[in-house]
């Protein structure tokens, strides 16, 4: 069995900063990622001010250049929604933190790209294909069952310490929850968007991204935006929903209201996703990110997955290290502002139809 001081389920944005985060600390860390990689994900691939300021401060850099679409980058203010009564109007992505403002050129970029970037650079071991079974945790540290992309045999793996940073639909948190009797709360949301490539914008802003609010084609937000030669369009709903005949219908719109032209359909994407209770996990196990139920306005979680991803790494370094208060504590005694910024973001959430 094979030994490291923490694991860390999860190559996402709060799986690698979290890895990163020890790493610093000279511990060591296997991240497990249930896809191979790099893989595609259901996101804008948008990097808003304060993700951007949080690259810097984590990873040392800024993304490198390969990571970002060829229009690199969206201005806050092209950012609009549109209605039929009032035409177009500013739709807010981000909101000030702490009193401090980011910055309001976003940029633009493949998500499959930054996210293998930021593991690399988290200077983590990682299998990807490497599905988490089961786990048992005791006073003594945590094992972990696994099953490896291409074995039949099961993989087992050993830590002080594991932590859950697989995203929404959380494996660490559902076996843990189970044991715990930590409620879900609400139901669930699909969100499903396709690429197409890009014949004209019609009269739909360039280098722009747009919002719509149309109960008759999606139950929260649809929207629309450009990466490279490609057109991303979103569309969300209940569980239930057919979300392919919304995908058509809201294509439709585009074309009669826009004039939008679309060529050869490129690929799709899908999730399922809650509005989760906030839940740190217990003892020697940990949840962050989307697991834990760090999201901020409109459902925006990356900026959330990187901030509550390090500090969760940086509260077992500690606990390791000087053997005194435990992890988790001192994790959500580091997350106090996050909490705060969460609240405030779903006190102005403007997302469902």
């Amino acid at each position: 069995m094979q030994q490291y001081d923490v694991v860390v389920v999860g190559s996402g944005p709060a799986g690698s900063s979290c890895a990163k985060a020890l790493t610093d600390e000279g511990l060591s860390v296997l991240v497990l990622e249930k896809e191979a990689l790099p893989r595609h994900k259901a996101c804008s691939g948008v990097l808003f001010g304060q993700t951007q300021q949080l690259v810097k401060a984590y990873f040392g850099a800024d993304a490198p250049a390969e990571v970002y679409c060829d229009n690199r980058y969206i201005e806050a203010d092209d950012i609009r929604q549109w209605s039929p009564e009032r035409g177009y109007f500013p739709y807010s992505w981000e909101t000030d933190k702490d009193g401090v403002s980011f910055p309001r050129r976003y940029q633009n970029i493949w998500r499959d790209k930054f996210d293998k970037w930021l593991l690399d650079r988290s200077g983590a071991r990682y299998l990807d294909g490497a599905r988490v079974r089961g786990f048992e945790a005791g006073d003594g540290g945590v094992t972990v069952q696994a099953r490896l992309a291409g074995s039949d045999e099961p993989a087992v793996f050993g830590c002080k310490y594991l932590v859950g940073a697989d995203g929404n639909a959380s494996t660490v948190r559902r076996l843990l929850s189970a044991r715990t009797e930590v409620p879900a709360a609400g139901g669930k949301l699909a969100s499903f968007q396709s690429y197409y490539r890009l014949e004209s914008l019609g009269t739909l802003k360039k280098e722009g991204w747009t919002v719509f609010l149309m109960k008759e084609i999606g139950d929260f937000i649809l929207c629309v935006h450009q990466k490279g030669d490609q057109l991303v369009l979103h569309v969300g709903g209940k569980d239930g929903r057919d979300l392919r005949g919304s995908m058509g219908k809201f294509k439709e719109f585009l074309e009669g209201e826009f004039g939008v032209r679309l060529g050869a359909h490129w690929r799709d994407e899908g999730c399922m996703l809650q509005l989760l209770p906030i839940f740190l996990g217990e003892g020697r196990v940990l949840v962050t990110g989307e697991a834990a139920g760090f999201i901020y306005l409109n459902c925006e979680g990356i900026s959330a997955a990187m901030d509550s991803g390090y500090r969760c790494g940086k509260s077992i370094a500690q606990t390791l290290q000087t053997g005194g208060n435990s992890a988790k504590d001192l994790y959500a005694q580091g997350c106090r502002d996050i909490l705060q910024h969460l609240e405030k973001c779903l006190s102005q959430m403007h997302f469902f139809a």
